[in-house]
């Protein structure tokens, strides 16, 4: 059998075809090298950081999925205590209400048919944790309206105190009523009341 001559490779550096494969060779490995650097390199720390922070986003997601039922709960409790706080501000009030005071004393006498002769602020008294807003009152009307006031404060929306209550006659009453003679000429009885009562009345608001 007739032996088959191998060609022998032979590399030669002047050769210039060797010059130009090499060159290329080299070009395409500096391409190479700066796209990995300067594109991939980027990319792939930017992909891997993504996928972190979407681990991360996820497990917080469900972390506020498994809360959510607890959220919910506690968003009505804080609704019902607001509500009661505010009850609770209607009854024991931030500060003293004059005014209010006035207004529903005044709708309260109007019911009873009770006047009032005196309505004097005292100096507050300060506790530990609330204040003591006291006034003096007197007011006068017959003992059956005086009664029903007495009644109508025991069932007041604010906290009330009544001390050093006092009942006596009233000393421009007379039984038959006052004769009084009107513009026209006319007589008409004037009817004075027949208690006055004085006492010391008590509010209470907290102590900021």
């Amino acid at each position: 059998m007739a032996k088959t001559k191998r060609k022998k490779f032979k590399f030669d550096l002047k050769d210039p075809k060797t010059k130009f494969a090499l060159a290329a060779i080299a070009i395409i490995a500096v391409v190479v090298y700066g796209w990995y650097e300067q594109v991939y390199t980027p990319l792939h720390e930017s992909v891997t950081a993504l996928t972190e922070r979407k681990t991360q986003l996820e497990a917080e997601l469900m972390r506020i999925n498994a809360l959510k039922p607890q959220l919910d709960r506690l968003r009505q409790e804080s609704i019902a205590l607001e509500a009661r706080l505010d009850s609770l501000k209607n009854i024991f009030p931030d500060r003293n209400e004059v005014p209010r005071l006035i207004r529903d004393l005044t709708a309260m006498n109007r019911k009873s048919n009770i006047s009032t002769t005196r309505f004097t602020p005292k100096p507050d008294v300060v506790r530990d944790y609330y204040v003591e807003n006291k006034y003096d009152v007197s007011i006068t009307g017959n003992y059956h309206n005086i009664g029903e006031l007495f009644s109508h404060l025991a069932n007041f929306q604010l906290i009330v105190n009544l001390s050093n209550v006092t009942i006596t006659a009233n000393p421009g009453f007379t039984p038959g009523g006052n004769v009084r003679t009107t513009e026209g000429g006319a007589q008409a009885v004037e009817r004075q009341p027949s208690v006055l009562a004085t006492f010391e009345l008590t509010t209470f608001s907290s102590r900021r």
